[in-house]
Order: structure tokens, then sequence, then C-alpha cells
């Protein structure tokens, strides 16, 4: 039988309150909860999926439209996909204008080194293209940054081959704990961005908006 309490509650009157009761407020308490979790994951998924459209309307970007696009990361990520799907993916680099590659394989730094470090960089096919890209840091003022790269690049005091097959044999063969606790260095120094890659990055594409095409 439950216990029952009174009390006395001014301009209310009085009330009963039970064990039961309680336990039927814990449960509603315990609804409500579940209610809100439900919807701040409703909300979220929603946000997640405009996310999604959002950024597969910048991917799907003509040339024409990038130039309107305020929002500088949107700007570049866009870009980015425009030159993604101009060079095939990356397989003919050699249809970019001169700018164009120098905006390329900055880009392509960043996103393999964010993703899996300077290892991932060189493993992948990102790595052809090793030997170009001190200079593309330094076309865009990222002087900071291309030493990091120098560093990186240097670890294996050899010349990297920019076939990729041959690269990967030669890896396998030249990464001794050394080089590894080098590129981890360089990892470390790079995940500081000594210099605003995406600002240096959008006011290159600005100056040199003639070559991107």
């Amino acid at each position: 039988m439950d216990l029952v309490r009174e009390y006395s509650v001014s301009a209310v009157g009085r009330f009963r309150y039970s064990a039961s009761s309680k336990h039927y407020m814990d449960e509603q308490v315990s609804k409500m909860k579940f209610k809100f979790k439900f919807i701040e994951e409703l909300i979220s998924k929603k946000r997640i999926k405009k996310s999604m459209k959002d950024f597969d309307t910048l991917w799907k970007s003509d040339i024409n439209d990038i130039w309107s696009i305020t929002d500088k990361n949107q700007f570049l990520i866009a870009m980015k996909s425009w030159l993604f799907r101009k060079c095939d993916e990356g397989e003919n680099i050699g249809k970019l204008s001169h700018a164009e590659r120098i905006f390329y394989l900055n880009d392509e730094l960043e996103s393999e080194v964010n993703n899996g470090g300077f290892s991932q960089f060189f493993y992948n096919s990102s790595g052809d293209h090793a030997n170009e890209t001190t200079g593309s840091l330094i076309a865009i003022g990222a002087d900071q940054t291309a030493g990091i790269f120098r560093k990186a690049l240097t670890a294996f005091e050899c010349v990297l081959p920019e076939d990729r097959d041959e690269r990967i044999e030669l890896l396998d063969r030249i990464s001794t704990d050394r080089v590894e606790k080098i590129l981890s260095e360089c990892d470390n120094e790079f995940f500081k961005y000594p210099d605003d890659l995406a600002e240096l990055n959008h006011k290159f594409i600005l100056i040199n908006m003639e070559e991107f095409t």
C-alpha cells in the first residue's frame, strides 16, 4: 500500500503525494528526456543532410558560378572540385594552367597531410608531384609551410620517383625509424598552420583569376 504524505501549500490548498505518483512523474520525465534526445538527433541528421547537400552543390559548381561564391572556404572547395574534374581526377594534371596547378598541388598536400600525415602524402598519388610542391607553396607565400615540407622531403635523403609504384617500392626500403620520426615532427609542425593556407590560396587565385578557366 502506498505511503501517503500530505503537504500544505499556500494559495493552493493541500495535495497528496505518494510513492506511486513520484514513480509516475519519473517515468514522464524519462519519456520527455527520450523525446528531447530524439528531436536533437533528428535536427542533427537534418543538419548533416543539409550540409551534405550543400557540399554536393559546391562540388558540382561550374567555373562561372564559383566566382560568385563569397565564403572563402566554400569558394576553395568549389574551385578544387572544378580543377579535379578538369584534370580527370588528377590523371591529367597537364590540363591545368600554371596557376591552377599551383593551387591544386597545395590543396592536395593539405588534404593528404590532414588525413594521414606526410607519410600518406608521399605514398599516395599526391606524391607524384612532391618535387614541385615546395615551389607551389612558395608561389603563394607559404614560406614556413614550404620549410616544413622541405624538411619532410629531404628526410629520405634521395629524389623520390614520380612513378607511384617505383616510389612505393623505394619508400618501403628506406622508411626507417629516423625517417618516421622526422615525418611525425613535420606532421605536428604542419598542424600548427604557421601559414594561413586558405587565405594565401584564396588571394593567389583572385590575383591570377584569368588563369582559372
